[in-house]
């Protein structure tokens, strides 16, 4: 399915009836889209479907739909997070409902310098707008509450400071500034006012930033349900937010994937380390420790990377550049660092781990 995770489909979906799944959670960790990186970091997996399944039953137990099903254990029988003893291993698989996946019609063309790009034909969706059911939508809405170190905020900052014309770099620096409701330029680690809400493509071959009423466009959905997906993904982000503040940590910023079957739906995973960004003590927890790890020992791949995701599928393989293997006491530490973090969350030692503080401590010889 994709670079972390995988899906075994049990039954189909169709319009009207949804299909069946299990989401394998694995111990591969991607940084920069490059997709399977040359380490593995167990446990990882099993962390990240433990947090999913806690915050499945959270939202569930505050009235939200997700596609949820349960933990797959070693009998093939299903159990909740919430059964789990402190010391059982739990699962690294877990059971969701299915939807249909409708994907824009992808384009080649030549560009200018002769690289080959991709256009994407969203027709289908606008055609059918509110009479599709049962399918994934096609966006990732993402949810900002902070600007930890690499945010793509700060490169979009630094994007607008270089233009050539004074007055743009100031006319562009101030949207950018205003839409987070902010009145000067933020320093890495600051928490927002207020979440702000942006979109992204899910079903092209890179994430690209749409505004508002493309996403709209883009989604199928009605004005009235997109409406109510913008309201159901700052209380999903509510949710996961309060849960942090309880385990003493802050939730930067995240993303949720939905669907919609005669109504929405959570979809996915959300709340876990790889699709969003927490800190403890104003250290950041999961894979950026890594993308900075990169950033800094081989910085020709990371913008190697950024040369070539936009040249369409299998970039991976064009690029000449490729990704070297991690220290490994890195190694080691990031594996705890999920596992740790796991504990810390969601409240119950599954784990047989150091204490955050004491992995995080440890990590601060490899930060960029």
């Amino acid at each position: 399915m994709g670079s972390v995770k995988d899906l075994i489909v049990i039954e189909p979906a169709y319009e009207n009836r949804p299909g069946l799944g299990n989401f394998l959670f694995s111990d591969r960790y991607s940084v920069f889209d490059w997709g399977e990186m040359p380490d593995h970091l167990p446990g990882k997996g099993r962390s990240l479907a433990l947090m999913a399944a806690f915050n499945f039953e959270l939202l569930e137990s505050r009235g939200i739909r997700t596609h949820y099903q349960g933990l797959v254990g070693r009998d093939g029988r299903l159990f909740r997070f919430s059964d789990l003893k402190e010391g059982e291993p739990g699962s690294q698989t877990m059971q969701v409902s299915l939807a249909r996946v409708y994907r824009p019609l992808a384009r080649e063309f030549l560009a200018p310098d002769g690289r080959p790009e991709v256009r994407y034909d969203y027709s289908f969706f606008n055609a059918n707008r509110g009479r599709i059911n049962n399918y994934l939508i096609g966006l990732e809405i993402i949810f900002r509450n902070g600007l930890p170190q690499g945010s793509s905020v700060f490169a979009k900052i630094e994007e607008a400071k270089r233009r050539d014309d004074p007055r743009e770099s100031r006319r562009a620096l101030g949207a950018i500034l205003k839409g987070l409701g902010l009145k000067e330029e933020p320093l890495a680690g600051r928490m927002l006012p207020r979440p702000v809400m942006s979109y992204t493509t899910k079903l092209e071959v890179g994430d690209r930033s749409l505004g508002r009423e493309e996403a709209r466009r883009l989604s199928g959905l009605s004005g009235r349900e997109f409406k109510k997906l913008e309201a159901l993904a700052l209380r999903v982000d509510e949710l996961v937010s309060e849960q942090a503040g309880k385990a003493g940590l802050a939730h930067y910023d995240g993303k949720i994937e939905m669907l919609y079957d005669r109504g929405l739906a959570v979809c996915d995973v959300t709340g876990t380390f790889d699709e969003n960004r927490f800190s403890c003590g104003g250290a950041q927890i999961g894979k950026e420790v890594l993308r900075q790890w990169y950033k800094k020992t081989q910085p020709g791949w990371v913008a190697a990377c950024e040369e070539w995701k936009s040249t369409g599928a299998g970039w991976q393989q064009r690029c000449q550049e490729k990704p070297k293997k991690l220290p490994p006491e890195l190694a080691a530490l990031a594996t705890q660092l999920y596992t740790s973090g796991c504990n810390r969350y969601t409240g119950k030692r599954v784990f047989d781990a150091p204490e955050l503080e004491a992995v995080l401590e440890r990590l601060q010889a490899f930060r960029g």
